[in-house]
């Protein structure tokens, strides 16, 4: 099982976050931002120039719900 932390955030940040996207808990929000934080990372840092870039990016979500959903186990 992952190990979680205590993090402080802006709460007017926070508020907007939680209008964009009602019914998800500050803890999915914050680990959705971290996924495509870390995603657009690794696309910058392992260019696919034969790739189509939708294909790429989805593989790569798909691949980090699966690591999410394996620590949340």
């Amino acid at each position: 099982m992952a190990t979680t932390v205590n993090v402080e955030i802006d709460s007017d940040l926070l508020s907007r976050l939680r209008a964009r996207h009602p019914g998800k808990t500050d803890r999915e929000l914050i680990e959705r931002l971290a996924i495509i934080e870390l995603g657009m990372a690794f696309l910058r840092e392992n260019p696919r120039l034969d790739a189509d870039p939708e294909e790429v990016v989805l593989a790569e979500a798909v691949k980090a719900v699966h690591e999410v959903r394996d620590d949340l186990a």
